[in-house]
C-alpha cells in the first residue's frame, strides 16, 4: 500500500478545530480535546497537523511523572534538562513565551488515572502561563473522565469527537492499494462492516498478498469472499 495521507472527514474536523483555537484572542483559553474509538485516524491526523504547524507532538505513557514529562518536553524544545523540575518548568515557559508553539498530547488516557493527574495539572499550568494552544487526544471515554475535573474541563474550547469513517473515506483509502484495484461493491462492504481504517488496512495488506499469489489486478466483493481473507484473522 502507498503511504500517502488521505484527508478523512475526521481529519478535516480536527484541522478546523486547531485553526479556530489558533485564531482566538491572546488571553482566551486555547485548549482542545479530541476523542473517539481506536482506528479512526486520530494519530495519523495529529502527525499531519503537527508537521504542518510545527507543533510539539508527545505520546503520553503510564510511566510519566512530572519530572519525566518536563524532561521530555525540554528535549523536544532543545532545552537544558539540568537543575530539577522547577528549573525545567521555568525554561519551558520562557521558551514558549518567546517562541509560541502548539502542544499536542496523544494517548491522554494514560494521564487520566488519579495518580497521574498531576501531569495534567502541570499541562494546565503551562497553558495558563503561556497561552499556547494545548490539544489533548484520547479514547472515547476521555471526554467523560475529564468532565469530572471542572477546573481543567472549563478551559476546553474545542471538542472533536472522532466518528466511524464514511464510504468516501473508505474509497480514498482503498485507492492507496497500488497492487490491486478495489471495486465499489467491496468498498461499500468495508464501509458497512469495518468502519475503522486500521481494520481495513490489515484486510488490504492480506488482499494484496492474495492478489499476488493469484495474479489478480482487481477485486470485487465476490472475489474477496472467495479468497476467504477475513478468515485469516478472526480477531479483526
Amino acid at each position: 500500500m502507498l503511504e500517502t495521507f488521505i484527508e478523512t472527514r475526521n481529519y478535516s474536523k480536527l484541522s478546523e478545530a486547531f485553526a479556530r483555537l489558533a485564531n482566538l484572542p491572546v488571553t482566551a483559553p486555547k485548549m482542545g480535546l479530541g476523542y473517539g474509538n481506536f482506528g479512526l485516524g486520530k494519530t495519523f491526523a495529529l502527525e499531519r497537523i503537527a508537521a504542518n504547524t510545527h507543533a510539539i507532538l508527545l505520546r503520553a505513557v503510564q510511566t510519566w511523572s512530572k519530572k519525566s514529562f518536563l524532561e521530555k518536553l525540554c528535549l523536544e524544545l532543545s532545552l537544558d534538562v539540568s537543575g530539577g523540575a522547577s528549573r525545567m518548568y521555568e525554561r519551558i515557559v520562557d521558551e514558549l513565551l518567546q517562541n509560541r508553539r502548539i502542544l499536542i498530547i496523544d494517548e491522554i488516557d494514560a494521564l487520566l488515572r488519579s495518580q497521574k493527574f498531576e501531569v495534567l495539572e502541570l499541562l494546565r499550568d503551562i497553558h495558563d502561563e503561556t497561552n499556547i494552544v494545548l490539544f489533548l487526544i484520547g479514547m472515547e471515554e476521555a471526554n467523560a473522565k475529564l468532565k469530572k475535573h471542572r477546573h481543567f474541563y472549563s478551559r476546553i474550547v474545542e471538542f472533536v469527537e472522532f466518528k466511524p469513517i464514511v464510504l468516501d473515506d473508505v474509497k480514498r483509502f482503498c485507492e492507496l492499494s497500488d497492487k490491486i484495484k478495489i471495486e465499489d461493491d467491496l468498498c461499500d462492504y468495508f464501509a458497512k462492516k469495518y468502519p475503522n481504517l486500521r481494520q481495513i488496512r490489515v484486510l488490504l495488506i492480506r488482499l494484496e498478498n492474495a492478489a499476488k499469489r493469484n495474479n489478480l489486478t482487481a477485486c470485487n466483493l465476490k472475489t474477496f469472499t472467495s479468497l476467504r481473507i477475513e478468515e485469516e484473522g478472526k480477531a479483526i
